[in-house]
């Protein structure tokens, strides 16, 4: 991708948000740095995050957000902001003056409501593009149970900002991954790309997952799942080839093993969900 004028970029790598918006006149001050300051605090608490946390996701040094936190900073840069706004899926300028509404998924399985305290006097047309990462996974282990390790390709792929709240996804809980293998054709093709939500870890009857298999060599695939009336889950292939990719019936033992990574909102290619 060449042209990233106008995209907000989001994730635990690389940035970049260019919006002639951002360079806001007349609040260069340290009453409108406590803005920032308690914006953030809000962000933060929504999320869970300690400074330190905020720090190795954004790869900020941690004293630059302490400082930030702090007020103690009298003409925040644009460039020092920019990561922080864009890990949390708001702009600059969203961060410096009012927050949008937002609801992020709490720990407990609820929904933690960012309500603005006031209409936004930073209003234009259409929010920028947020361009999502690009990740490639494997399968790791973290005591005796599989988890997933998702690698930044360097690659990104823009999404209009209203998409994320058709989806009720945060942009910062969203990675594209390309399709390997002809297990989902033709609802999804080899070289199709598709985006996973992964904050939502349910198993939704029907809809295609991203899933680490049970077994003795777990392994990451797309799969669509459905439940059956007993609280069993039928894995199917789409691929109409039953010999090659037959349906897999797991029960609450088999369950237990199994990892639902994601939940597919999103593909781009020859396929479809």
């Amino acid at each position: 991708m060449n042209n990233h004028q106008g995209m907000l970029f989001v994730g635990e790598y690389h940035f970049q948000y260019i919006n002639e918006l951002s360079q806001l006149q007349g609040h260069r001050n340290n009453s409108y740095m406590h803005k920032v300051a308690i914006n953030l605090r809000q962000l933060m608490k929504a999320h869970g995050l300690s400074e330190n946390a905020l720090a190795r996701h954004v790869e900020v040094p941690q004293p630059t957000v302490h400082r930030v936190l702090a007020g103690g900073v009298a003409d925040p840069r644009d460039k020092t902001l920019r990561p922080l706004a864009t890990w949390f899926g708001v702009s600059v300028e969203q961060l410096r003056t009012d927050l949008p509404e937002m609801e992020i998924p709490s720990k407990d399985g609820g929904l933690y409501r960012i309500r603005p305290a006031k209409a936004s006097l930073m209003l234009r047309d259409r929010e920028p593009d947020v361009a999502v990462i690009e990740v490639v996974g494997r399968v790791t282990t973290e005591g005796n149970r599989p988890a997933v390790e998702l690698a930044a390709t360097g690659r990104h792929h823009p999404y209009p900002a209203d998409w994320f709240t058709q989806q009720n996804a945060a942009p910062v809980n969203v990675r594209v991954l390309s399709i390997s293998g002809a297990a989902m054709t033709p609802t999804l093709f080899e070289g199709d790309q598709i985006a996973v939500n992964l904050a939502d870890t349910r198993i939704h009857d029907g809809r295609v997952h991203l899933l680490i298999s049970g077994g003795g060599e777990p392994e990451l695939m797309v799969r669509r799942l459905f439940k059956t009336p007993d609280g069993k889950v039928r894995v199917v292939c789409d691929n109409p080839d039953a010999s090659r990719y037959p349906d897999d019936l797991l029960d609450a033992e088999d369950l237990e093993k199994v990892v639902i990574v994601g939940r597919v909102i999103d593909r781009r290619g020859a396929g479809g969900l």
